[in-house]
């Protein structure tokens, strides 16, 4: 009887376990789907509700690129190709190539932080699958072109102007975030010198010496003593 009872009692907890895992997904045939179709059939593009810092696809704009290198050195895994050609007369730099390789890229956002115009910043696009490696390098310059020097008044060419704005704005939010950051520990201020109670001093009288009489040859000689 044992071994019959519990033969029938597992039967029994296989028929209930498929029941409530059955009735947990019968409950989502009545529920509203949390899915949305995509790419298509929805209303607004997923790529335009994410945030201006979202950190997706590297984009370059080579008009505002000044060729310093500094994306190339701060990126950790060498994604960033670059090569310039400095006018030793002119000072010009020539950038020749600018290429990014997107397989490669980890989306860290170190080689935007020191941009000093916000030329290469992050994008909200996240689609980069391809059939080839090879594909997913992006290469921005197909022929030469002079890097961009910064001007000492205002941009005057109304597009590179937008471009910098644009620019400096991502530079401004990913590199100083604000509240993102701790506060600055302040400087402890410095005391002020507690001046000193003024203690009263009473002159001391010279004490007076008494004149030796008769002079010795050990001793001192009083005033008009005479030797032996």
């Amino acid at each position: 009887m044992g071994a019959a009872a519990t033969y029938f009692r597992h039967i029994k907890d296989a028929v209930v376990s498929i029941f409530d895992g059955m009735a947990v997904t019968a409950s989502h045939l009545v529920r509203k789907p949390y899915t949305i179709q995509y790419p298509d059939r929805i209303p607004i593009r997923v790529q335009d509700t994410l945030p201006f810092r979202y950190r997706g696809i590297l984009d370059v704009d080579m008009e505002i690129c000044t060729g310093c290198l500094a994306c190339d050195r701060a990126c950790p895994i060498d994604c960033i190709a670059m090569a310039i050609e400095k006018n030793a007369q002119t000072r010009e730099i020539t950038i020749s190539q600018f290429d990014i390789d997107i397989a490669k890229c980890m989306y860290c956002g170190l080689c935007s932080e020191p941009c000093p115009t916000g030329a290469i910043h992050h994008t909200t696009e996240f689609e980069g699958a391809d059939y080839s490696l090879e594909s997913l390098i992006r290469r921005f310059i197909a022929e030469p072109v002079v890097a961009y020097k910064p001007k000492k008044g205002p941009e005057p060419d109304a597009g590179i102007a937008k471009m910098l704005e644009r620019g400096m704005t991502y530079v401004d939010e990913w590199a100083q975030p604000g509240s993102d950051k701790p506060p600055a520990a302040k400087a402890a201020p410095t005391p002020a010198p507690v001046a000193k109670p003024a203690v009263a001093t009473t002159p001391v009288a010279p004490k007076a010496v008494a004149p030796v009489a008769g002079g010795g040859s050990d001793g001192p000689q009083g005033e008009g003593g005479a030797s032996n």
